[in-house]
């Protein structure tokens, strides 16, 4: 295959691969709390055999370098449920998964069968000494305060374990939005992190922007096909060409 192939399926697979994020993005701009991804690429320079020696360009290829998150805030809309928890500010819940503590902005929580406070997952909702929180069967009036604190007309229960990283853009997404820390990213304590009760966080997906580049990214897509085609063509026609002259 010719260099001029390689440049081309290079710049091919990194558009899939921006397709694939931005489908994604689309698909989950209806997500309690989704952070919405983009994708970084570089060029990659290769010097071929002959470029030194015929004075030629070296051969330029798109290379994938990462997928980030984008964890800017969503907007707050206001739902009425009692167990529905959103946050103003850089932070996220503590939630205890099968795999460990995992950390989330979805906060559209409910009650288990025994009055754990839970995901819509199943997975419980942790205080600040990590301990899931349960609502008595008879105990009916629960507010969540600014700070995280839940209490019922019997007192304070806990208080939500509401956490913030030195650096967010080191946590690993583990699913649409849930993630993980890694070693290394300090946590401490979102104490400066207001907590709404009786509202959610929407996904921060633009949808028209979003929409608007995949679009594009498939126009882009189909044009560097299109070259890949014209190009297959040329050098068969080449051969050919040459094959009758022989």
């Amino acid at each position: 295959m010719d260099n001029t192939k390689y440049i081309a399926l290079s710049r091919q697979m990194a558009l899939w691969k921006q397709m694939n994020v931005v489908s994604n993005n689309v698909a989950n701009m209806n997500t309690t709390g989704f952070k919405q991804e983009g994708t970084i690429f570089s060029t990659f320079v290769a010097q071929t055999l002959n470029a030194k020696d015929m004075g030629n360009d070296p051969v330029y290829f798109t290379q994938d370098l990462a997928t980030y998150t984008d964890f800017l805030e969503g907007a707050l809309v206001e739902t009425g449920n009692t167990f529905d928890v959103a946050l103003q500010g850089d932070g996220f819940f503590a939630v205890e998964t099968d795999q460990g503590i995992s950390y989330t902005r979805k906060g559209n929580f409910t009650l288990d069968r025994n009055g754990m406070m839970v995901t819509t997952d199943g997975y419980p909702v942790l205080s600040q000494n990590n301990e899931p929180i349960f609502i008595a069967p008879t105990e009916t009036e629960v507010v969540i305060t600014e700070d995280g604190s839940v209490s019922t007309e019997n007192g304070i229960i806990g208080r939500l374990n509401v956490v913030k990283f030195a650096d967010n853009n080191k946590l690993v997404k583990r699913a649409d939005t849930m993630f993980d820390n890694v070693a290394g990213n300090q946590q401490t304590q979102a104490d400066d992190v207001r907590v709404v009760q009786r509202s959610l966080e929407k996904s921060n997906v633009n949808a028209v922007e979003e929409m608007t580049k995949l679009i594009q990214l498939q126009r882009s897509y189909d044009f560097v096909q299109q070259m890949i085609d014209e190009e297959h063509d040329r050098i068969s026609n080449t051969i050919e060409t040459y094959s009758q002259l022989a």
